[in-house]
């Protein structure tokens, strides 16, 4: 006898569990209006509300609708400010909604329109919040709403509050005039900027002053290249390790320290002695320094034992990650790997790499990295754009004394980017260095000849790369990367045609890439476009970004476009004109079952209506392809008259 279980036979408890796992939108798309009991299950659940960048208005719309008789019951907000097709999300829901219980408020970005004077309002009433962070990727909050956000949380009332995250870059010139924060605050993450290296330990004592009761600490510290009047004067500041007068954090057991700007290793360690306690300490640098003086002592593990031993003697686990651009001097790896050897020893599994290439720049200069073993376990948000790799320079070396870990230091490293030179260098280990690398973007040095020579190029059969020289690149990116976890290849506009073979190896070299970026000059190349080695993998992409390197995506390429990529699901690419995008996206609307997003920038707008409205798309996709259901609240079309956008979500 077999026995039907219906929805409605799930008991309360059941549903409150199920309830738990989903967010706000889910709950209410899925079960509101289906009866009388789930509607009063409804109203005694917490709600937690996460809106991603891919959200749509019309998503907003309807959570906003129903907020109207649940928003007392919402406990956790996460927002991104800046979806599809619209901007301001916080606005639009903290002018609806009074989110009373709110215990969790995350903004992930802000919109420079974004009015913050009901949103801090509500904030500030907030008796039961718990945990506070901003994001501003963009940088665009502006001096007045830093200021009164920064003061507000920082002396917020809230007995419950003890985690704050202002990710906003701000001086902090003024907190000396705070009182001290409020001893329930336990965990504080600042973004920070200085007009110059030499203010550094100013603003960082000043916020330490103010920071008794704080147990884990971020501070992110950049440089601020454009003053603001706000008539606040800066001591000159002399300080020297013998002085008294620093703030004593005794119950700090956690730093996070990163540094974008020039800094020497004695205002790190000025810093550290204000930490007798310090159980873990995370430091990241990443910066331009031309002078040996301050890198030196920075690549100096000797200097660094001196310093764990006499101001941070509990410390229980350091990982740091130094990224410096340098000015060309040769540095002795092996005085700086042996110098390191104390933390091997002291402290279980520690290990550090060191890294370094010459520049692809018109000074002589060179990048030098170190790095712990540990460090991706305890990384930061931050990251750390690593230049591109010449090469002709690469060289690495370690204090561990098993081979080929140099994978294992970089496991969290998803892009690189690869300048090939008419040399490379020796090939010193046996597996790839970066195996966990996803995008890959390459570029080859030009071969110069004269401005003649130049013109006549691509007609000159006897300069193409050789497959020789070709497989030597591939060769060489295989010792550097796993190519069989390469999934978007990049390949620069500065291309020749005449390298076209280097582009062949190599997108055969990955099986697994389902993205390419090229120029359209590149790809409409016959060698490449109508290569039937490459055919098959053509089959496979479903992403194609097109730069515009001298000419536009021609309208008449569409129809074999299409053809050769059968499977995108996104595209972007540039033409001439509006009238362009008309023909072009009727093609890949018709004939791509998978598409999911075009944009399409175009230089010249015409007097043609836009014929590209929600229902005229609907009604051709459903002709298209009648088994493939759209969503129509899903989709999205924007033209702002330079670029046309479509989502088939």
């Amino acid at each position: 006898m077999s026995i039907h279980t219906h929805l409605e036979d799930l008991s309360n408890e059941i549903f409150f569990e199920i309830f738990d796992y989903l967010h706000a939108l889910d709950i209410l798309t899925g079960f509101t209006s289906l009866n009388q009991r789930i509607s009063s299950i409804l109203q005694s659940i917490p709600f937690r509300i996460i809106i991603p960048h891919n959200y749509c208005r019309r998503q907003i719309d309807f959570l906003s609708y129903y907020l109207t008789f649940h928003a007392h019951q919402v406990i956790s907000l996460e927002i991104h400010d800046i979806i599809l097709d619209y901007s301001s999300v916080i606005n639009l829901l903290f002018n609806r909604h009074n989110f009373i219980n709110l215990q969790s408020c995350i903004f992930t970005s802000i919109n420079s329109s974004t009015k913050f004077e009901n949103v801090f309002k509500q904030i500030q009433s907030l008796n039961r919040l718990v945990r506070f962070s901003l994001l501003d990727p963009y940088f665009n909050l502006n001096g007045k709403d830093k200021c009164d956000l920064t003061r507000m949380m920082l002396m917020h009332k809230s007995s419950s509050l003890h985690s704050i995250i202002l990710g906003y870059c701000y001086d902090y010139l003024d907190i000396s005039n705070y009182t001290s924060i409020s001893s329930n605050l336990t965990s504080l993450h600042l973004r920070l900027y200085c007009t110059s290296s030499t203010v550094i330990l100013f603003l960082v004592l000043s916020i330490f002053r103010v920071c008794h009761g704080i147990r884990h600490l971020g501070l992110r510290i950049e440089q601020k290249y454009s003053v603001e009047n706000n008539n606040v004067n800066v001591p000159s500041l002399k300080l020297s390790l013998n002085d008294k007068d620093y703030p004593i954090l005794s119950k700090l057991v956690s730093f996070n320290l990163i540094v974008c700007i020039i800094c020497d290793i004695y205002s790190i360690a000025y810093i550290l002695r204000c930490m007798p306690n310090l159980n873990r300490f995370n430091f990241l640098l990443a910066t331009r320094m031309k002078t040996l003086h301050y890198y030196r002592k920075l690549f100096n593990g000797y200097v660094w034992e001196q310093i764990v031993k006499h101001y941070v003697p509990c410390l229980s686990n350091f990982e740091f990650h130094m990224s410096i651009w340098k000015s060309y001097s040769k540095l002795n790896l092996d005085f700086i790997v042996n110098s390191f050897q104390y933390f091997v020893r002291k402290y279980s599994n520690w290990n550090m790499i060191i890294d370094r290439w010459n520049l692809v720049s018109e000074t002589p200069e060179e990048f030098v990295m170190l790095r712990t073993f540990n460090y991706c376990k305890n990384k930061s948000s931050v990251k750390i754009l690593i230049p591109y790799i010449n090469s002709g320079s690469y060289e690495t070396l370690s204090t561990t004394t098993i081979k080929d870990h140099h994978h294992l230091f970089y496991s969290d490293i998803r892009d690189l980017r690869v300048f090939f030179t008419k040399t490379t260098s020796n090939i010193t280990w046996s597996s790839p260095l970066y195996t966990k690398v996803n995008y890959l973007f390459i570029q080859m040095g030009i071969i110069l000849y004269s401005s003649l020579w130049n013109r006549l190029l691509n007609t000159v059969i006897s300069h193409e790369t050789t497959d020789d020289e070709a497989q030597q690149h591939v060769t060489y990116l295989s010792c550097l990367v796993d190519l069989s976890n390469i999934t978007e290849l990049e390949f620069s506009s500065k291309y020749r045609t005449y390298q076209w073979k280097s582009i062949q190896l190599i997108l055969q070299a990955c099986p697994n890439v389902i993205g390419i970026r090229i120029s359209t000059r590149l790809l409409m190349l016959s060698k490449l476009i109508d290569n039937p080695i490459l055919i098959p993998i053509f089959k496979q992409i479903k992403m194609m970004k097109l730069i515009r390197d001298k000419i536009y995506f021609p309208s008449n390429f569409a129809s074999k476009f299409v053809q050769r990529f059968p499977s995108l699901n996104d595209i972007e690419l540039q033409v001439f004109s509006f009238d362009n995008c008309v023909s072009i996206i009727n093609i890949f609307l018709t004939y791509l079952e998978n598409l999911y997003y075009v944009k399409i920038n175009y230089s010249q707008d015409t007097l043609f209506d836009d014929p590209f409205s929600r229902d005229y798309i609907i009604k051709n996709r459903r002709r298209s392809f009648p088994g493939n259901i759209v969503d129509e609240e899903k989709v999205i079309v924007k033209n702002n008259g330079e670029v046309i956008q479509i989502w088939l979500i």
